[in-house]
């Protein structure tokens, strides 16, 4: 008899670890056979490792039950230590490892058998898990929970609760199982998100402007809900004290988090990329058009495409300093440079590791180290310091040399945006002694050949590839840097400042106005750099990113798509 491949044995064994004694041997929601791929790949590959399977076996399922980028929903979140944790809707496990290191003691509920079975696989190294198959409304607790989490949960409550006022009647059942200072998780689509009005299928009936139509082509027995709807809803479900977190492009693979106390100031967000699942046949505006308009019209808020709710049935003391009020994560990296940074409502902000391990908690010291090293040669600094494992600064109010630059370039200052350049030339030449051009590294990468007539400007020991004009404060006519990532050996000044030029004029548009790019490439000199820079950057992308499919699925405003998309829906 041919044994059993081990794969095999191993789904076999997380299954019987399984909870089945509220189970009644139906599995009413799923992606379909698609499932059981999902689930051998876990069996096969070391859990939360599966860039290579997302690569080799690629589709939206696999891409969204695996990716890491799920997990930032909560890395960021300040859970408190030793608190036990009530998962509803565990589904394949993108969230429950996360939560199993968080917390002391994790408890996941599961509708699906198939898909309980792939989280208790994908959590097979925890011993802090247990997993229950079967509806939440049927269960029986014999204890309440520190925090529960609904993450997209809450909208399908009017197909799983029988009951007049199903969305009600579940959170106050939820609300019977919170410790009296408990917290409740949610996550749930907003139903006027921006990318609904750009024509973005509603995410559960697949129809355009569904939700905006209040529902009436699905019949809204799977349903999402305006702001202002959802508190109103929380309120007559007994929860008194809310906040609201905008993840952003939406709560299911949320790269930035901004919150009620922290709004985006203008159209150029971090980290922003909107996509779609997977159709954009029925888009007819560019979402990320929109959000000049939506910002300075103070409607942020409102047309957020999801909301993160942290709800309580009470207010309590000191909950505001503890409060985490924006979040960047940087989850495109491959796993040892996995970095976000968040702002505490105490004015604190730090810089972490999203995986916990040796390589990451490395990376931050070696960041730290930088900082240090350049203040060693006379430059300006925000003051940074390490600790555990986590390197924090004092949040700032002061703008960055880019938004100084955006607001020069309004006024048509083309003086002081020639003042700024100089300035951040200057200072990138100040941080490191030289060696000889021969040394240059883009003669040792192989992406040059050494030539007297090149012209790479001074070679840098040290040369700081972060030396951008987002990564530094403007205070008194001086700069103040921070986040200061890479360091490589042999680094061309010029190419340093070709790399902050190009990134800046990428995303403040207003500059090319004033000065056009080749302008500032003729000034200082730029040419020889920019015959490498998009070999060079393939090159360093390549050694510290993962593969991001996430890019499938985004807006392709290039394509003229939605001028497409408009004749042929609209125009004669």
């Amino acid at each position: 008899m041919t044994e059993r491949p081990e794969w095999e044995q191993k789904i076999e064994e997380a299954a019987q670890r399984l909870n089945l004694k509220w189970y009644k041997n139906e599995d009413k929601y799923s992606d379909g056979d698609v499932e059981n791929d999902i689930i051998r790949y876990i069996a096969q590959n070391e859990p939360e490792n599966y860039t290579g399977v997302i690569t080799e076996h690629f589709n939206w399922p696999v891409f969204y039950h695996l990716t890491n980028i799920r997990k930032n929903l909560l890395n960021w979140y300040p859970f408190e230590e030793g608190a036990s944790l009530l998962e509803i809707g565990c589904g394949c496990g993108a969230l429950t490892a996360l939560f199993c290191d968080k917390c002391s003691k994790v408890t996941a509920v599961e509708l699906s058998k198939r898909r309980a079975t792939a989280t208790r696989l994908r959590c097979r190294e925890k011993d802090n898990l247990e997993v229950i198959v079967g509806d939440l409304n049927d269960i029986e607790f014999k204890e309440k929970f520190d925090y529960i989490t609904l993450v997209g949960v809450l909208e399908y409550q009017g197909a799983y609760t029988d009951s007049k006022h199903p969305y009600k009647d579940f959170l106050v059942k939820i609300k019977s199982l919170l410790k009296e200072d408990g917290k409740l998780l949610i996550a749930i689509e907003n139903k006027c998100g921006a990318k609904y009005w750009c024509g973005a299928a509603e995410d559960h009936s697949g129809i355009p402007f569904d939700g905006l139509n209040q529902y009436q082509f699905s019949g809204g027995k799977v349903r999402t809900f305006a702001k202002d709807e959802l508190v109103d809803l929380l309120e007559e479900s007994g929860y008194q004290d809310s906040y609201f977190y905008y993840p952003l492009p939406d709560y299911k693979l949320p790269t930035v988090i901004y919150s009620e106390k922290y709004m985006p100031r203008n159209e150029y967000m971090e980290n922003m990329l909107p996509y779609y699942i997977p159709s954009d046949k029925t888009l007819v505006i560019e979402e990320l058009g929109l959000y000049k308009d939506i910002i300075q019209n103070n409607v942020f808020d409102f047309m957020a495409n999801s909301f993160l709710v942290e709800c309580k049935a009470s207010a309590s003391e000191g909950e505001e300093e503890k409060r985490v009020i924006f979040a960047l994560l940087n989850s495109h990296r491959k796993n040892k440079y996995r970095t976000g940074t968040l702002i505490e409502n105490t004015g604190r902000v730090a810089k972490f590791a999203l995986e916990q391990n040796g390589d990451a908690n490395h990376h931050l010291a070696a960041v730290l180290n930088n900082t240090n090293r350049m203040k060693s040669m006379g430059l300006k600094t925000l003051p940074h310091k390490m600790e555990g494992n986590r390197i924090l600064t004092d949040f700032t109010e002061l703008p960055t040399l880019e938004e100084v630059l955006r607001d020069a370039a309004i006024k048509k200052d083309k003086e002081s945006l020639w003042k700024w350049w100089d300035q951040l030339w200057k200072q990138i030449e100040m941080v490191s002694d030289t060696v000889e051009e021969k040394n240059c590294i883009m003669y040792e990468l192989e992406l040059d050949e050494y030539r007297k007539e090149n012209d790479y400007g001074r070679i840098l020991r040290k040369g700081y590839l972060d030396m951008i004009p987002r990564n530094c404060f403007v205070k008194d006519g001086e700069l103040l840097w921070f986040d200061q990532e890479w360091v490589l050996d042999h680094l061309p000044s010029k190419f340093i400042l070709l790399r902050g030029m190009l990134i800046t004029y990428d995303r403040v548009t207003e500059l090319a106005d004033l000065i056009p790019r080749e302008e500032l490439l003729e000034r200082y000199g730029l040419y020889d750099c920019l015959k490498v820079v998009d070999s060079f950057t393939q090159l360093f992308e390549g050694t510290i990113q993962e593969v991001n499919r996430l890019d499938d699925f985004t807006e392709k405003s290039g394509d003229g798509i939605y001028a497409e998309n408009v004749r042929k829906l609209f125009l004669k």
